[in-house]
């Protein structure tokens, strides 16, 4: 909802203080000015903006027909009711809110030597205390559509934009293999913080290659994409550094790899985990410090600012600064692994990591079949190491929906860092509170939304109001707000989609993107008038990713 420009906006009481007050303009009372204005609160003696301020708020008493008791009062003169004093700057908010609230209060009486027609000094109470003017966004927090509701946030629902999405067949990108014979299917996806409006797209393909795409441009398809040959196996999860400079990409081929954008060039290879890799989560505000999450159940802290060796092929090869191992291993007894078509995950499996944001010292881990979100205070190193099975800092209580358990897939933070949001495989979506890790707080679900491999990945718009999940066909939407709704799915993918991201940019409306075991990566954009044609015509609906519900 826009807010009034200032140009809509009355003139503050402050700037009109130096003009005559007239009396009613109904009757032929003499005019009064403000220097005979008085005030009768305790240190508030013959202020003329107090005087004129308390008019005005019974003026505005008065349009609204609620009925009040008024007062003029005099140098000499004693009130019965005394005025809260309230600084000057938190005046106009103060007499607004308490016009607006309708709040009654005891009444006083009228002076028998005031005149009738003659506005005066307003007895009422105020309740307002706070010292932040008032204004619309504070106005509709405190108020709902019908009936007054202090204290409850007021959220306005913009769930009708996001049938506006569409994705144009010049949105949907291919991949071809190394040898240049067939179509790689992608794995994972990132957009870029800063360069290019946030609208460069890394993919992680199933050979091991990052192909970073332009979206803005309708022609960037591989031809023009920028390659990086960085594995030998496939890309599992990948990231930018802040500044866009660096990729970091974990791979099936147990290692973790930093890349320079620019020349395309390996600065270094992190080598020590004993399964493929998962997870990655880079630090906030460090570009030096991320963790991941193995196969082999440990969850690895690694630092570019320790020294590292070189390896006989000339490269960097670095060894993790912090290990905990076993962290979701399953201690009681022993269950069979989930199959599914891209292989199993053992019960020791941490398939996903997370940096939190309100403690740079605690990172966030998910098991394949634990059920369960653990925080670890990566400050203990000595501790960790002392155990097989390391106690966490905290962790989430979970009551499985089936008989058999279920594991997490991936995990996402809100950008405010105070929600964390964890895709189930017992096709739910969890959200945890960061400061107070118990029992999830709340459950995404829909009768299609289908979690079937770990490869599916979640991701938060950045907003915050949305969060996206791949599934076994389709991409799905859910309003944060809003659980109680269905989810959006957003069509355009003929298999599983594995990861998804919103880009970063909020300038004329984010855009999201998925990978696909279809061998394809679409991106879907705001364009309503496409999407009202395609709404016309079938046969063009056919060829576009349309959202419904």
């Amino acid at each position: 909802m826009p807010l009034p420009t200032a140009g809509g906006r009355k003139t503050p009481l402050s700037d009109i203080t130096h003009r005559t007050l007239g009396a009613r303009r109904s009757g032929n009372s003499q005019t009064l000015h403000i220097s005979s204005l008085t005030c009768s609160a305790p240190g508030e003696e013959n202020n003329p903006a107090r005087g004129l301020l308390e008019i005005f708020a019974a003026a505005q008493a008065n349009s609204i027909n609620s009925k009040r008791s008024l007062k003029l009062t005099g140098d000499d003169s004693e009130s019965q009711c005394i005025s809260p004093t309230i600084s000057p700057a938190a005046k106009s908010a103060v007499y607004s809110e308490a016009v607006v609230a309708g709040s009654t209060a005891k009444k006083c009486p009228v002076s028998q030597n005031a005149p009738a027609d003659i506005p005066t000094k307003s007895s009422f109470s105020l309740s307002y205390n706070s010292n932040r003017p008032l204004s619309l966004v504070s106005t509709l927090s405190r108020r709902a559509t019908f009936g007054r509701m202090r204290n409850r946030p007021f959220y306005l629902s913009m769930r009708f934009r996001m049938f506006d999405y569409i994705s144009r067949p010049n949105d949907v990108y291919t991949f071809v293999s190394q040898d240049e014979t067939t179509l790689v299917p992608p794995f994972s996806c990132a957009y870029n913080n800063v360069a290019n409006d946030a609208r460069n797209l890394a993919v992680g393909d199933e050979d091991g290659t990052i192909h970073i795409v332009d979206t803005k441009k309708d022609d960037s398809h591989p031809v023009s994409t920028v390659q990086i040959l960085a594995h030998q196996n496939a890309i599992f999860d990948l990231c930018w550094t802040s500044d866009d400079s660096k990729i970091i990409s974990v791979s099936g081929d147990k290692t973790a790899r930093i890349h320079d954008v620019e020349s395309k060039k390996c600065l270094g290879t992190f080598s020590g985990h004993t399964g493929s890799i998962k997870s990655i989560s880079l630090k906030h505000n460090d570009d030096n410090v991320f963790a991941t999450a193995a196969r082999d159940g440990a969850v690895l802290i690694w630092d570019v600012r320790c020294s590292g060796t070189t390896s006989a092929q000339g490269d960097t090869v670095y060894r993790p600064a912090n290990r905990l191992f076993n962290v979701h291993a399953n201690t009681t007894r022993p269950i069979p692994p989930k199959k599914s078509k891209h292989g199993s995950d053992g019960p020791n499996t941490a398939s996903a990591v997370q940096y939190m944001k309100h403690n740079e010292h605690i990172i966030a881990s998910t098991g394949a079949l634990d059920g369960s979100v653990k925080y670890w205070d990566v400050r203990k190193h000595g501790s960790y190491f002392k155990h097989d099975y390391p106690k966490p800092l905290q962790a989430s209580s979970y009551t499985p929906l089936t008989k058999r358990a279920h594991g997490m897939t991936s995990m996402a933070l809100s950008p405010d860092g105070s929600a964390l949001y964890a895709v189930s495989s017992d096709n739910h979506i969890y959200k945890y509170n960061t400061t107070s890790l118990c029992g999830p707080v709340e459950r995404f679900g829909g009768s299609k939304f289908t979690c079937s491999s770990y490869y599916i990945k979640i991701s938060v718009s950045p907003d915050g109001n949305y969060i996206a999940a791949g599934s076994s066909k389709d991409l799905y939407v859910w309003e944060v707000n809003r659980p109680d709704k269905k989810p959006l799915i957003f069509h355009g993918h003929e298999s599983e989609v594995t990861g998804v991201d919103w880009a970063k940019d909020l300038g004329n409306g984010t855009q999201l993107s998925g990978c696909s075991d279809d061998a394809t990566v679409r991106t879907w954009r705001s364009n309503r008038e496409l999407v009202q044609e395609c709404l016309q015509d079938q046969s063009l609906q056919n060829m576009h990713g349309m959202v419904s519900e």
